[in-house]
């Protein structure tokens, strides 16, 4: 019986955990780290303040584990469509083509593209991002160029530079006013980049 109680318990409060992680993503995306407020969270979460310094600790620690959960859907779609390719190409350019979509959403790019260097710290969010998109970016390159299928180089650079290109993309295409065309010509656009660096 104790074990079953401790059983609920941590469901109980695994499930709290989640919902406020959810919904302080609704604030945080809507609103950004500094405009948003606790009290906010907390009646949108229906939990009291203490469950928020309880579970997280504070204000910023509840943006890392949002800004690390929007990291783990963005990881999750880009490994789905890279799953469904056979070719380490075809991975490659999968992967990235629905990064760039999940990306385009407001709240992603407001939470990690915007937000999450400037609240957690540069160098705290890259390391960060190595174990997300930069290090599954990076980890994919580097496999390419030891297959002769990417030309040589720096994947650490090269991962910059394409995350940054598809950071900008993504800025632009939740700025445009016709979403599905701005997408479509996103994706040609990387395409041609992508295509660039592949050997002949």
């Amino acid at each position: 019986m104790g074990r079953e109680r401790e059983n609920r318990r941590e469901a109980s409060a695994a499930a709290t955990r989640a919902r406020i992680i959810r919904e302080a993503r609704a604030v945080f995306g809507a609103k950004g780290f500094d405009a948003a407020s606790l009290a906010e969270i907390v009646e949108q979460a229906q939990v009291t303040t203490g469950a928020i310094y309880h579970h997280f600790g504070d204000k910023k620690a509840l943006f890392l584990a949002v800004a690390e959960s929007v990291e783990e859907e963005i990881m999750a779609g880009t490994r789905q469509a890279s799953a469904a390719e056979a070719e380490p190409w075809d991975k490659l350019t999968a992967g990235v083509d629905a990064m760039l979509e999940i990306c385009a959403a407001p709240d992603v790019l407001r939470i990690v593209f915007i937000d999450a260097a400037t609240v957690i710290g540069p160098a705290a969010w890259r390391e960060i991002e190595l174990r997300y998109a930069f290090g599954t970016m990076h980890r994919a390159l580097e496999r390419l160029m030891g297959l002769g299928i990417v030309r040589a180089g720096s994947p650490d650079l090269l991962a910059s530079i394409l995350l940054g290109v598809l950071v900008e993309a993504a800025r632009g295409i939740a700025r445009a006013k016709d979403k599905d065309a701005a997408i479509g010509e996103a994706r040609a656009t990387v395409s041609q980049i992508l295509s660039s660096l592949r050997v002949a």
